[in-house]
């Protein structure tokens, strides 16, 4: 991020509080981190969006207004966020592993989402399972998931 762009961002007003937004600050948490594995690799391609917007109205049974809704805020909360940390401490404070573990999955069906695994991908997943605190255990068994959702066939990803 450029340092002009960075000090525009430190320098503009608070965004608005979490607790003023119609979502719960880990619904929040969940769909920009969802929306930034979209666009981790530099694109986000229409299977992914509709991937993220699957999984948001799935995994939090939303009609698809409200779901519609959530993103659009979390994409404003992405936006502003001059990293994730704040999104992965808010999964992490408010969720237990098992749930951490359903959103990692969730992150992995995003990147596996058009076949292949780019190096940036690769490496966000790595940071993400470390943010949420998940056991290796856990991280290779949402990892499975995904991967089995993803390639039905049993195709393969394409590596980084």
């Amino acid at each position: 991020m450029p340092l002009k762009s960075l000090l525009e961002k430190l320098r503009a007003a608070p965004g608005t509080p979490p607790t003023l937004l119609p979502f719960a600050r880990a619904e929040l948490a969940v769909a920009a981190l969802l929306l930034e594995a979209a666009q981790v690799d530099g694109h986000t391609l229409e299977e992914e969006r509709a991937i993220v917007q699957r999984l948001i109205r799935e995994h939090f049974r939303l009609p698809p207004a409200e779901t519609a809704q959530l993103l659009q805020i979390a994409e404003g909360e992405f936006a502003a966020a001059l990293d994730d940390w704040v999104f992965t401490q808010a999964v992490r404070e408010s969720f237990a592993e098992p749930e951490r573990q359903a959103v990692l999955e969730m992150l992995w069906q995003v990147v596996y989402a058009d076949g292949k695994l780019a190096r940036l991908e690769d490496a966000l997943m790595g940071r993400m399972a470390q943010a949420l605190d998940l056991s290796p255990q856990a991280v290779d068994a949402a990892r499975e998931r995904a991967f089995a959702r993803a390639n039905p066939a049993g195709r393969g990803p394409e590596a980084p």
